[in-house]
């Protein structure tokens, strides 16, 4: 997206004119190229309009809030990077976007610096994906080769995910409970963890935690049908990738899977390769 003498074309989108005054110019400031939209109607037509290499987006609007919009920049542009900026965190966003996906999140009143470096740092991953995929990681041709775990309590959610993802050349394992789920990862090492926050006995979080400890390149995207933002920040902390809500949308789950699959990839590259330069330095030749 961005190249090294061309600025970063920025559209921030805040219905708090003072704000999005005072923002775009301590932006600008620092080098990028910011269009202003000072509500979600206008955003969108904007970017249907014109080249941007990122959005900024205030979640509290009064005709189209800025989930919404978020929701539909995925859909219509989904290599395009967004943050989102709230004065009144919620569960409803707090964990609708992932440390390694296409967004971040932060609470207003923000640090401009901190957004300027959040900003270039969103366009660099996407710009970084998107070289990835033109290299042959396509995301349309990598189904057959990824693992999935759904671990739930649930028999019926059990079955119909694993259908679904059958359908679509995914291989999926499940589990009813978190002991088995770590039982079945001893013999079988998935890509991804479809994981059910609440569960009896071992909750989801314990879960994702030993996880964690044993098999810490598993993407853990984490489910649940009574959101919290507790749950959200903790699961955060713990290295889960991904929050969404039950019954998840069938193709938000499949196109968050293939995007995390994608980054476990990555992380498996960067693994090899510290491991190679360690027995290089332990074994000079």
């Amino acid at each position: 997206m961005e190249s090294q003498n061309k600025p970063i074309r920025l559209l921030l989108v805040d219905d708090e004119e003072e704000f999005l005054l005072a923002t775009s110019r301590a932006l600008a400031r620092r080098g990028f190229e910011v269009s202003v939209a000072p509500n979600g109607v206008t955003a969108l037509e904007m970017l249907s309009k014109g080249v941007f290499d990122i959005v900024v987006l205030d979640v509290k609007m009064p005709d189209i809030d800025g989930v919404e919009v978020f929701n539909q920049v995925r859909s219509r542009l989904p290599e395009l990077p967004v943050i989102i900026l709230t004065g009144h965190p919620s569960i409803t966003d707090a964990f609708h976007t992932s440390k390694h996906g296409i967004a971040n999140y932060l609470a207003k009143p923000v640090d401009i610096d901190e957004l300027a470096a959040k900003v270039r740092q969103s366009v660099a991953e996407a710009a970084q994906t998107s070289t990835e995929d033109a290299t042959g990681n396509d995301v349309r041709d990598i189904n057959d080769k990824i693992g999935v775990m759904i671990v739930d309590d649930e028999e019926e959610l059990l079955s119909s995910l694993s259908r679904v993802f059958a359908r679509r050349n995914i291989r999926p394992v499940t589990a009813n409970s978190g002991p088995r789920a770590l039982e079945i990862l001893e013999d079988i090492l998935v890509d991804i963890m479809v994981l059910d926050v609440k569960m009896p006995g071992m909750d989801g979080l314990e879960v994702l935690r030993q996880v964690k400890e044993k098999h810490p390149s598993i993407q853990v995207i984490l489910l649940s049908g009574h959101p919290s933002v507790e749950a959200a920040v903790e699961g955060v902390k713990l290295g889960a990738s991904e929050y969404l809500k039950k019954p998840p949308d069938v193709e938000e789950l499949v196109n968050t899977i293939k995007r995390l699959y994608l980054r476990r990839l990555e992380i498996l590259e960067e693994e090899q390769k510290r491991l190679v330069d360690e027995i290089r330095r332990r074994y000079p030749e």
